[in-house]
């Protein structure tokens, strides 16, 4: 026989469901930020690999937050040949740094990056990330900023063009790596994007891939200087031969993100020198541990 559930009786059970998935929500979105903001420590990269140029993605992001300037200052300190950057752009024309187009992630108020004034986005405060503690009251990195980092320690600026809308205003990032004399390359998933810097500089420019397909090999050599970012942590890398063909046919590489010695090792016995990074660096044999940990 059917029983009728009253519509108290309903209304209520329907507001302990609700209550339910938004605590499971909240236990999820907890652990989420967790996940991206867990800090690793460093493996020192393995004596017998030699001849590499390791960059530090985002900065030194197992140590500090990501793509703000503390991070990055460890990635000087700690003598990194590079350090890899995400830029946008705010609706007032200043280039600011972070790997996503929402502030959410990292700061204390959701913002979208190129909706805002660059005033109103220095009144929010970094409050998620690597050893998030130990740097109180921490703001959103500029370009400026990233740059006189670089220069500072004489580490190459790695620029990752995040934003799709932003195109004719790429002279202004090249004149200010330009007037600071930094070593700059400039990397995309976006291969118009890298066309279009390429009317702004000679500097080099790789487009980033999951995999490396034989369309990727055609498309980078329509472009002078331009190479290839594929990501390392895929079993094909080793079985389709495409690493090995991009070499034999001059196109330069770099293989992101390697966090493993093991794998390392493997990348750069294939031929590739420039290795990016989370968690290797380079031994100080006098302190032992990275500068910061």
């Amino acid at each position: 026989m059917s029983r009728k559930i009253s519509i108290k009786t309903a209304a209520a059970l329907g507001s302990a469901l609700l209550g339910s998935a938004a605590a499971v929500s909240a236990v999820g979105a907890t652990a989420f930020f967790r996940y991206l903001n867990r800090p690793e420590r460093y493996t020192p990269l393995p004596t017998d690999v030699k001849n590499i140029n390791l960059i530090a993605h985002r900065g030194m992001s197992s140590l500090a937050p990501e793509n703000t300037s503390v991070a990055f200052e460890l990635a000087g300190e700690n003598g990194f040949w590079g350090a890899e950057c995400d830029i946008y752009r705010s609706i007032d024309g200043r280039w600011l740094l972070s790997h996503d187009p929402n502030t959410f992630r990292m700061m204390n108020k959701a913002a979208k990056i190129e909706k805002k004034t660059y005033d109103y986005l220095m009144q929010l405060s970094v409050n998620r990330g690597s050893e998030i503690e130990k740097y109180p009251d921490l703001k959103i990195c500029t370009l400026e900023e990233y740059l006189d980092i670089c220069k500072k320690y004489n580490m190459a600026a790695i620029i990752e063009i995040k934003g799709k809308n932003n195109s004719e205003h790429y002279s202004e990032v090249v004149s200010a790596v330009e007037s600071r004399g930094v070593s700059a390359i400039y990397i995309s998933f976006h291969f118009e994007d890298l066309k279009k810097m390429r009317e702004f500089t000679d500097a080099p420019l790789y487009l980033l891939v999951g995999d490396i397909k034989r369309e990727h090999i055609l498309l980078v050599k329509t472009l002078e200087n331009c190479g290839i970012d594929f990501f390392a942590g895929r079993a094909s890398v080793f079985k389709n031969g495409f690493v090995q063909k991009c070499l034999e046919e001059g196109i330069d590489l770099i293989a992101w993100t390697v966090n493993e010695p093991e794998l390392l090792e493997k990348i750069v016995a294939l031929g590739v020198k420039n290795i990016t990074t989370d968690r290797i660096y380079i031994e100080n044999e006098a302190a032992g541990e990275p500068v910061g940990e």
